[in-house]
């Protein structure tokens, strides 16, 4: 009974290798023998070779479509335009300096609160949330006429604190950014937050804007190529409230996951006692 299992087994096993060189035989023979076979390859080869051809005169194309130097240095003149701090508009929280030449008693700093306005002597409240120093002035000017002849004011902002972005993750020094302007470019935002460290992935950062529906827009921003390539398509216009996200890379998580399991075994490994014998 045994000797018939033995056999049994071993023509199967002989059955599975007949099979597997026929099947090996068959598949060179299929590739190689057959000219059908050589001459789809050849038209496969020579498509592939002309869709990359293709694919060159298309991104060449698209090179000559791409913006000039003089489109690129309008750009960054109208980024660097809107974050003007004349231009920059008056919020809750933020602190003006008015100074009247010759009144010290109409001159001082002032708070502009919830309401946005500020208490200003003589006068009143004066509303000035969403206008700028030179609206202020203006306002004032008017409003000092009715008691002073000709009042020379000046105005000037001392406390920037109403308009705020953030910039989080892989950066010097991450947190808010207080903005002198009604925007700040991610170039600006960057500078202030101290660059991206050597852990952070400079090509997935990320712009989110927050929604009052819930669903926040991200778009995804090439930090590397803004900061060491000089492209200033990737130098968008950040918004107050906007959040820029620089993440880790993924041998810098793994480091972080690691090394907290990693030092009590070090540790552990160094509280050994040594023991010395005069042998």
């Amino acid at each position: 009974m045994k000797h018939n299992i033995k056999t049994f087994n071993i023509l199967i096993l002989a059955l599975m290798a007949i099979l597997l060189d026929f099947n090996v035989v068959h598949a060179e023979n299929y590739a190689g023998g057959n000219p059908e076979i050589k001459a789809k390859e050849q038209t496969q080869k020579l498509t592939e070779t002309k869709n990359t051809d293709t694919t060159k005169e298309a991104q060449e194309g698209m090179v000559v479509q791409e913006p000039s130097a003089e489109d690129i240095l309008q750009q960054s003149q109208s980024l660097s335009s809107e974050s003007d701090p004349s231009r920059y508009t008056l919020g809750v929280n933020d602190v003006i300096e008015i100074s009247v030449l010759r009144h010290p008693e109409v001159t001082g700093q002032y708070v502009i609160n919830s309401e946005g306005k500020i208490q200003y002597e003589f006068v009143g409240d004066i509303k000035i949330q969403g206008k700028t120093k030179d609206e202020v002035k203006a306002i004032i000017t008017e409003s000092l006429s009715k008691y002073i002849v000709s009042p020379d004011v000046t105005v000037k902002i001392s406390g920037y604190n109403s308009k705020v972005v953030y910039v989080i993750g892989e950066v010097g020094n991450p947190g808010k950014i207080y903005m002198r302007g009604d925007t700040i470019t991610i170039h600006e935002a960057l500078l202030q937050a101290g660059l991206p460290l050597l852990t952070a992935s400079t090509r997935k950062s990320r712009l989110i804007t927050p929604s009052k529906e819930g669903k926040a827009s991200q778009k995804f921003v090439n930090v590397e190529a803004l900061l060491y390539e000089g492209d200033l398509r990737e130098n968008l216009v950040m918004k107050p409230g906007d959040t820029l996200y620089i993440p880790a890379t993924v041998m810098a998580k793994a480091m972080r996951v690691i090394s907290p399991v990693a030092q009590p075994v070090g540790a552990a490994a160094t509280t050994g006692r040594t023991v010395t014998t005069g042998f």
